[in-house]
């Protein structure tokens, strides 16, 4: 290795033979790349990337290539139901200032065959994804080298070291020297990353397989386009060389981002400040050369304040010019006419950041943002994208959501009111089911949990990424369209629930179908709901059927949100359920105590759907039947025979004397607990407290058994009366004050004079005050009372 690099000025470039030590994504190694092809006019140009990829050649230098754009490898999972979202994805990105982009346009200038030397995606797919960055580009930022360098040059970290002494560079004619000292560079990186950190991982495989196509190169003029890192190896005459076995994956060229390019993206392979880069490679190839500093520093300083505006910090011309001049002083106190990234954030620091500036502060930020950039590249039509793609881009435009770049949106949703709108939200929810992570709901009516329904808005985030195209790929497999990879997601979902053993759980089918027709999905629920209807018809769960029937019946309302009248009969699913719940009414009189609260809900439930616009549609008759015979049960606790009595009233199937006379018969019996009394009055609030004040007869019942309490009693249960009483809602409260006002010959708003008075703590004072009158007279002081 020694030998090699001391040699490395005439082993780089011999008759034969160019080595170009690169570091990716460098405008200035792309601007040396292209000089060295022009100048030596290669046979073959070789380029370190997966050689089962370099079928995308002729699209990369199709004109309707614009970058930022990569190629997307991918290994599907085979086995039947498993999420796409398992997919083992592979990114290979080229922006405009990539060498290697450079490169293959160049060669197909001069006429020279492109060969990818490096090891297949399909080997790489083995490496641990959690393992960081390769090897090779972490030596950039953390090699002992590089560590000596910050403190040599008193630079903050490698990034800025590179920048310092090679893109400065940018637009210099000497590719030699150039590439000799990028070689020298990466050899000292190499040199002080110990032999068991490149072992790490897959890099000596990789430089194996690059040094086997090399050798395959023979005598051909060749240019070798590779990482600073792998070089002295691949000089390397004596080092083993292995033929690379490729296997055949999925791979496409889909639109890439400035921001994905960033290294502080999770990219590995990548160099800060994307958009930066982009316009001094712009300015530079303008110039076949040099590019203008001083007008790159001011278009940053014009593009940072309009960014500054947008968030409303406003940036005056002043401190604009200000915030340039330091930018020079900052590169010129350094001793380079060139103004890197750096410099623009610590001026801008320095010209409005007038504390102390905290690590983040928004003008910081606001300059590392439009540094980065958010711009998409492009892709043309030749590059046969699945139609998948094609047909989520093409209802984002229909929903009016700009593609133009990656930038995080905010779209508002009238969905109860716009029908545009209500279209758009199901496509956004098609796509959150897929997780494609291009949009996320922040606010708005939950209708699967059932929160919030009366929201008329939602209020989205959404933001096309490289992630997003590379999440629909993984789905192209099976589907064509969003709605049916939706609906393949869907039902992989309910697969997992029978594999997990739920596959007849009421709660977890019903919510299915309920994403479903959130989702748009509603013509294509019928396999779903048939097995939702298998589960209902094997259900024991009264509670889980009625909660079935209040939230499909709602769906099924033409003024409902989830309404599509391509749905299923969901009326029909509700009628169904509804038969199941009806034969397990008669074991409610078993259920216990604490159970009773929802038991009565859902009877109320059910009630509910004999009066609703589908009525004639449900069996009134076995309905009534089952409650009858539940009545007839001796087991039925007083709530439970109130709540049912109630029911049966209210339907004409009972006269309203029997409900009084259960009235009367709990309140007042004999031998009945405080809390035993308020029963049955509980459980006719808690279905039909209607009657107490559409019926006369039970009302007066009510009232004249209350009345009839003496004083103790009467506290005694007023906790559990004030229990059956807030069921009520208010304006149910107000009509019970109406009638009572006009049974007691006095306004409603004089009973509701004090809505506020806790009726347990009057109940207290009351009985504390009862205890002090007795007390008073057994000692004589009578007198003293009231006074």
């Amino acid at each position: 290795m020694n030998e090699a690099m001391l040699t490395a000025p005439v082993a780089l470039a011999t008759e034969r033979r160019v080595f170009a030590p690169i570091r990716h994504h460098s405008p200035a190694c792309a601007f040396m790349v292209r000089a060295a092809i022009r100048q030596t006019r290669p046979e073959m140009v070789l380029i370190e990337a997966p050689s089962d990829l370099e079928g995308f050649v002729p699209l990369l230098c199709d004109a309707g290539t614009i970058p930022p754009v990569a190629i997307v490898a991918l290994t599907l999972p085979n086995a039947e139901g498993t999420d796409p979202g398992e997919a083992e994805m592979t990114y290979i990105p080229f922006a405009r200032h990539s060498p290697e982009f450079v490169a293959i346009r160049e060669a197909r200038a001069v006429g020279a065959r492109v060969r990818f030397i490096d090891l297949p995606c399909a080997s790489r797919h083995d490496r641990d994804p959690d393992a960081g960055p390769p090897v090779a580009e972490q030596a950039f930022g953390t090699a002992d080298f590089i560590q000596a360098m910050t403190r040599k040059l008193a630079l903050r970290d490698g990034d800025e070291v590179w920048d310092h002494l090679f893109e400065t560079r940018l637009g210099q004619d000497d590719w030699r020297g150039f590439f000799a000292d990028t070689y020298a560079y990466c050899a000292a990186l190499r040199a002080t990353t110990s032999v068991e950190t490149i072992a790490g991982d897959d890099t000596l495989a990789r430089e194996a397989a690059m040094r086997w196509h090399l050798r395959q190169a023979g005598e051909a003029c060749v240019v070798i386009v590779a990482g600073g890192f792998h070089v002295p190896a691949l000089i390397d005459e004596a080092a083993p060389a292995t033929r690379p076995v490729a296997t055949k994956l999925a791979s496409y060229l889909v639109r890439y981002s400035e921001d994905q390019l960033d290294s502080r993206s999770g990219y590995g392979a990548g160099l800060r400040f994307a958009r930066w880069y982009d316009r001094l490679w712009e300015l530079a190839d303008a110039a076949q050369g040099p590019p203008d500093w001083r007008q790159a520093t001011l278009e940053a300083g014009l593009g940072f304040a309009a960014a500054s505006a947008a968030t409303g910090r406003r940036v005056g011309v002043s401190q604009i010019v200000e915030l340039v001049s330091i930018a020079s002083g900052l590169a010129r106190l350094k001793g380079r006419e060139a103004v890197l990234a750096r410099d623009l954030i610590d001026a801008a620091r320095t010209a409005l950041v007038k504390a102390e500036a905290g690590t983040a502060d928004p003008y910081t930020e606001t300059m590392a943002a439009w540094l980065t950039g958010h711009r998409l590249g492009d892709v043309p039509a030749a590059a046969g994208q699945p139609p998948l793609i094609a047909d989520a881009r093409a209802r984002a435009r229909h929903a009016r959501i700009d593609l133009g770049d990656s930038l995080r949106k905010t779209r508002s949703l009238d969905i109860r009111r716009n029908a545009a709108h209500r279209n758009a939200s199901r496509f956004l929810h098609q796509m959150t089911l897929i997780d494609t992570g291009f949009a996320q709901l922040r606010e708005g009516p939950d209708f699967i949990a059932g929160h919030r329904n009366g929201l008329l808005h939602e209020e989205w985030l959404v933001a096309w990424t490289p992630l997003v195209e590379a999440r629909l790929i993984a789905h192209s497999g099976h589907s064509a369209t969003v709605p049916r990879a939706a609906l393949h997601q869907l039902e992989a979902q309910r697969l997992q629930l029978a594999e997990d053993g739920q596959g007849n759980d009421l709660a977890a089918l019903t919510r299915l179908v309920l994403i479903g027709l959130r989702a748009g999905l509603a013509r294509y629920l019928a396999p779903l709901v048939d097995a939702l209807k298998l589960a209902i018809a094997a259900s024991p769960d009264l509670g889980g059927l009625a909660a079935l029937i209040g939230r499909l019946s709602g769906a099924a309302q033409p003024d409902d949100p989830l309404y599509d009248p391509y749905a299923p009969d969901l009326v029909g699913v509700c009628v169904l359920a509804f038969n199941q719940a009806i034969t397990l009414i008669t074991n409610l009189a078993e259920a216990p105590d604490m159970a009773l609260s929802q038991r009565i809900d859902d009877l109320r439930t059910l009630d509910a759907m004999l009066r609703g616009p589908y009525g004639e549609r449900f069996d009134h008759r076995r309905f009534l039947a089952a409650l009858d015979d539940l009545l007839a049960n001796r087991a039925c606790l007083p709530r439970l025979a109130g709540a049912v009595m109630a029911l049966l009233v209210r339907a004409g199937h009972q006269p309203p004397t029997t409900l009084a006379t259960l009235l009367r018969g709990t309140l007042t019996g004999v031998g009945i607990s405080p809390t035993e009394r308020a029963q049955a009055l509980e459980g006719m609030i808690g279905t039909a407290p209607m009657l107490l004040w559409l019926n006369g007869e039970i009302l007066t019942a009510a009232n004249a058994a209350l009345a009839a309490l003496d004083e103790t009693t009467f506290l005694s249960a007023l906790p559990a009366l004030r229990r059956g009483f807030t069921h009520l809602a208010p304006h149910e409260t107000d009509r019970l004050a109406e009638a009572l006002g006009e049974m007691h010959g006095v306004s409603a708003g004089q009973l509701l004079a004090d809505e506020t008075a806790d009726l347990a703590l009057l109940a207290r004072a009351a009985a504390a005050d009862r205890a002090l009158g007795e007390r008073l007279a057994a000692d004589g002081l009578s007198h003293w009372e009231g006074t």
